[in-house]
């Protein structure tokens, strides 16, 4: 018989027990090493040695604990105050430990004590002072972040959080908790743990302990006016409501912004209770039916405490969150915030000075933040137009998950200039099927053909914009918010589609605010924060921001494109004017506005302030159109507020950013036979510009848009260069097909061939046997002439008859014969010319030589060659009165059509045109006696370039 050996502690020195420790957790090993009898006493060493090791962890934590047997004698509760910026002038303060009443056991109703253990501790009765499912439970909501597996805490360990150590988040308070709660439960019944935690732990609006916090949240009417309740005369949904409070107690305020998550605790708090059979199903439904929100007391009016309330109960519930509830209504904290109250009292007058405004375009609110980019502070926040309004004044805007529409496109485009693009290259803004039918459209509800992204997002374009998402990346874009920021926008990207670039996803307006930081900051970011300096009640320094270190959350060429971009006030005129000017400071702007106008933003920086304003309705409602620049009024009267103190700054332009000039049309390098129009721009380091493809010229015919022939008339011939107009993606995307045809349709409107080559089939509209249209001339008279002229149609109809003095225009109908009477401007030899058109561009003309003997009339200005006129231009004439004339009438022809003014009897005149484009133009003036035409004079012709 084989005899089995076993290994003894032969090795000698340390690594050779080491190595024959390691070993024997192999399969062969574990067996020889521990399974004998040598190998039990190895385990019992080390059992014992880990006993006394824990032991000793024990001692040293617990010599400095207090007792347990001894836990109302704590540390009195000191006020905690918070300072503005300079620490000198007080805004808040939070008194302490003042609202607490201890009751008994038997005062405290059954519902609130199933409602706590339901939602804290199930298993309370069941275990000691830890819970080790209740740990492995929270683990597995770290490692899979699904918080609905809740803490590890067990009610004993929560109170004694809560109740005898401070919450620092550290191993040694872990230990130290776990301690003590080891004691209480050897030291009380599981009725007194309940009854101390119930009495102990904080409900918010500084009320601790069940009774008051039924007495602050819940009224009963006693003969004819409201009492506070007690405690045994809460209803299920009540106790529910307050059981699921105290796990973030500021969070899940009902007087605050997050009322629905409050809600949904309170429904989870009832589902959990009829789970573990503490009601029934049926009343578990019935409280959820209760709007238990409508039975709540007003709120604590705070206002009158506070110099700029939202933000105090915004960094209240931050610092509850980082330090706990009872250290910032009780640890005696001084906080320093960064809160400038010239800034603040400017905000306020800007947002109350706008209110008739918002108002009188369907609004009811509005909301200010400002920043200072160069260290993430808030400077100044208005949470609503009055925080003392009863319908939404306590609810904080500023701090709200809302959808930020236009302002939001800044962020995809910076992601997209990641990749080759720039603010000079070429976009086409045409309607495009971006798949399953959706197809966005411009606030104006026009497109605007080839446009760079200069423009386009000057301009706030809607189609260009989501082309931008698409190039960027959905994923790309959220992680690149996020980094700026964005803390909202969590969900997979799967869960975003194309339009969260115009603002579907919601976001905060501070966060947006902290956002445009980077961009002010060169890519630099810095965590908002409300906070200059916070110590503690003993004088320890607990957070200081100036010693936070921003991150590169964007490249400084990136930033500084947008900014550029933004600050270009010229860019978007052709959309906004100038309603988003800013004299006097270099401010970029960007506004957005949401779908059915809900939300109405502006959010402008300069290198050293960052200002966000929000206006709307609380409840969504829908405002005018006119809204889309409601908030822009608020946002110009902070920013130029003496208050503010904003120097006019440049950005910074960081080396790199280089120029490049582009064929406007194709976003190539410009080609000698491409397109004449060319853009030139700036573009990051990285950036390389595309190389035309092939570039061919020929003749179409104009009318049909195919090869021109040789039966085509000369004046239909039309020479093109085929340019490479395509789809901003390559040929290989799913999506080219959707995204080219309007592009090239486009380019077919612009005189360029389809898919960038000469069409291939040719002119099938004139025919060689087709008619011509013909005019006949007859000029009689040597000082005023009687013009007559005879048209007779050919083939296709006539659409235009023009006649010439010279080589002036004087008059032109839309065909048809003609007579009028016309008085020359100078004597001698002219020639009376006279021209026909049909729709196929088909012509025929007549002409006679005249001797002009006397001329009367008028003379006249019209502007010199050049002059480039827009909307709400202005042109002035003068002339002298034509004998017997009582009626003028201006005319103008040309490329913008032909358009004509009734100057009445006035003998100067301001002709008012709308936008003209470049071309050659003529402007006459008509003499009437009643409904006689006296005579007609050039006054010039002209070109506009």
């Amino acid at each position: 018989m084989k005899r089995r050996r076993v290994l003894r502690g032969g090795a000698k020195g340390f690594k050779g027990q080491l190595k024959l420790f390691s070993t024997s957790f192999t399969p062969t090993g574990f067996k020889r090493y521990w399974l004998n009898q040598a190998g039990a006493r190895r385990a019992a060493k080390i059992a014992g040695v880990g006993s006394l090791f824990l032991f000793l962890i024990f001692l040293y934590f617990a010599k400095d604990l207090p007792s347990p047997g001894k836990i109302n004698a704590r540390i009195g509760a000191q006020n905690t105050r918070f300072y503005d910026r300079t620490g000198q002038t007080l805004i808040y303060e939070v008194h302490g430990d003042k609202n607490r009443t201890v009751i008994a056991f038997n005062e405290m109703p059954d519902n609130i004590k199933k409602a706590t253990v339901a939602i804290e501790d199930k298993d309370f009765f069941k275990h000691g002072a830890f819970s080790i499912f209740g740990i492995g439970r929270a683990f597995t909501g770290v490692v899979f972040r699904d918080p609905s597996k809740g803490g590890g805490s067990t009610i004993t360990q929560q109170y004694v959080k809560n109740a005898l150590l401070s919450p620092e988040r550290t191993l040694s308070r872990k230990v130290k908790e776990l301690i003590l709660a080891i004691e209480i439960e050897q030291l009380y019944k599981k009725d007194d743990i309940l009854k101390l935690y119930l009495n102990e732990i904080p409900y918010g609006s500084q009320s601790y302990g069940i009774k008051a916090a039924t007495n602050t949240y819940f009224s009963k009417d006693v003969e004819d006016r409201k009492v506070p309740k007690e405690p045994h005369e809460l209803t299920l949904d009540e106790a529910a409501l307050l059981a699921a409070m105290p796990q973030a107690p500021t969070y899940y305020s009902p007087y605050g912004n997050h009322r629905d998550a409050l809600i949904a605790r309170q429904h989870l708090v009832l589902s959990r209770m009829a789970e573990q059979g503490f009601i029934t199903n049926e009343e578990a439904k019935a409280a959820k039916s209760v709007d238990t929100l409508s039975k709540l007391n007003p709120r604590p009016n705070i206002a009158s405490k506070s110099k700029a309330p939202h933000f105090t109960q915004f960094l209240q519930e931050r610092l509850a969150n980082k330090y706990g509830t009872r250290v910032v209504e009780q640890g005696g904290l001084k906080v320093i915030t960064s809160l400038d109250l010239e800034k603040q009292a400017a905000a306020i007058d800007a947002v109350q000075k706008n209110m008739g405004n918002v108002r009188r375009l369907g609004g009811s609110n509005s909301a200010l933040v400002a920043t200072d980019p160069k260290s993430g502070e808030i400077l100044a926040m208005v949470g609503s137009y009055d925080y003392n309004d009863e319908k939404f004044g306590a609810f904080n805007v500023a701090a709200a998950h809302r959808q930020p529409g236009s302002s939001f496109k800044p962020l995809v485009y910076a992601t997209m200039f990641k990749k080759n693009w720039g603010p000079g290259s070429t976009m086409y803004d045409v309607t495009t099927d971006f798949g399953g039918g959706y197809k966005p459209e411009n606030y104006t509800d026009r497109t605007y053909g080839v446009q760079s992204v200069r423009a386009s997002l000057a301009g706030s374009l809607n189609i260009p914009a989501v082309k931008a998402l698409y190039l960027a990346g959905i994923k790309d874009s959220l992680t690149q918010a996020r980094k700026m920021g964005i803390s909202t926008l969590n969900s997979d990207s799967s869960k975003y589609g194309l339009s969260l670039v115009l603002g579907s996803g919601e976001v905060k307006l501070v966060d947006m605010a902290n956002a445009y930081e980077t961009f002010a900051n060169g890519g630099k970011h810095y965590p908002s924060t409300g906070v200059v300096k916070i110590t503690d009640a003993r004088g320890r320094t607990l957070q200081e921001s100036k010693k936070a270190q921003p991150k590169k959350a964007l490249d400084p060429q990136i930033a500084y494109l947008i900014s550029h971009i933004l600050s270009d006030k010229a860019a978007g005129q052709y959309i906004f004017g100038g309603a988003l000017q800013t004299p006097g400071l270099n401010t970029a702007i960007k506004t957005g506005t949401t779908e059915n106008y809900r939300d109405a933003w502006t959010m402008g920086y300069t290198p050293s302030i960052v200002v966000g304003v929000w206006a709307g309705n609380n409840d969504n409602k829908s405002m005018t159109k006119a809204a889309s620049a409601v908030s822009a009024p608020a946002f110009k009267s902070f920013i130029t507020d003496k208050r503010v103190q904003i120097k006019n700054e440049q950005f910074e332009k960081p080396a790199g950013i280089k120029q490049v000039t582009l064929d406007a049309n194709t976003g190539a390098l410009p080609t000698s036979g491409g397109s004449p129009k060319t853009r030139t721009d700036i573009f990051p380091s990285w950036y390389k510009p595309e190389t035309a493809g092939a570039v061919k010229t020929g003749k179409i015919d104009k009318v049909s848009g195919k090869l021109a022939t040789d039966c085509t008339p000369p004046s239909a011939v039309q020479e093109v260069t085929s340019g490479q107009m395509d789809a901003e993606i390559p040929a290989s995307d799913p999506a080219y097909s959707r995204w080219n045809g309007p592009v090239q349709a486009l380019a077919k409107s612009m005189g360029f061939s389809a898919g960038g080559g000469l069409p291939t089939e040719s002119d099938d509209v004139h025919k060689c046997s087709d008619t011509k249209p013909s005019v006949n001339l007859t000029v009689s008279g040597n000082g005023p002439l009687n013009i007559r002229a005879d048209v007779s149609q050919g083939t296709h109809a006539v659409n235009n008859l023009t006649i010439y003095f010279d080589d002036q225009v004087i008059s032109t109908t839309g065909g048809g014969s003609y007579e009028f009477t016309y008085n020359p401007p100078a004597t001698g030899s002219h020639t009376i010319k006279a021209k026909v058109s049909d729709t196929a561009l088909y012509e025929g003309t007549d002409e006679e030589a005249v001797n002009v003997t006397s001329t009367s009339g008028f003379e006249g200005t019209a502007p010199g060659n050049g002059v480039v006129f827009g909307p709400g231009s202005s042109i002035n004439f003068r002339w002298t009165t034509a004998g017997g004339a009582n009626k003028y009438i201006i005319s103008v022809s040309g490329p913008g059509g032909n358009q004509s003014n009734n100057a009445g009897n006035s003998t100067s005149y301001t002709f008012p045109t709308p936008f003209i484009p470049p071309g050659n133009y003529t402007w006459y003036v008509q003499a009437y006696h009643g409904g006689t035409l006296l005579t007609q004079t050039v006054l010039r012709s002209f070109q506009i370039q």
